[in-house]
């Protein structure tokens, strides 16, 4: 599965060469929640990894011009990462080929083998995104 993703990543890393893995992923994940933004702490939990890692990793992005980081209309002590309007469009173009890169791994699967493939990554990892939640 390693190897797998590895490969798409370097099919995708065309488009957006200057992010490394875990950049991408968590541009990914922000991109998720491009309208209400999402929380250092919440990033934290779905990824594993500390607040201050990932403070680490928004400071670059945010210089990067990648990400912004905005007050909480409700709750001013909050603050949410929401993606740049600039790289909205960067991301929906990384996403396409992330998505094409690892459909053309799976098509020598036949239609069973793919739903039971789906079937047991679900199993492992409930939050898999489907390609609708990735556009």
């Amino acid at each position: 599965m390693f190897s797998l993703m590895k490969n798409v990543q370097r099919d995708a890393s065309v488009i957006k060469p200057s992010l490394s893995p875990p950049q991408a992923r968590l541009v990914l994940i922000i991109s998720r929640y491009s309208d209400s933004g999402i929380s250092v702490k919440e990033l934290a939990r779905l990824t594993s990894v500390t607040p201050g890692a990932i403070t680490q990793f928004i400071n670059t992005l945010v210089d990067k011009k990648l990400i912004t980081r905005e007050t909480d209309p409700a709750d001013r002590r909050s603050i949410k990462i929401k993606l740049t309007p600039s790289a909205r469009n960067e991301i929906h173009q990384f996403k396409n080929v992330l998505f094409n890169s690892a459909a053309k791994k799976f098509d020598a699967l036949n239609t069973d083998e793919l739903k039971e493939i789906t079937r047991i990554m679900a199993k492992v990892n409930p939050e898999i995104i489907t390609k609708e939640e990735m556009f």
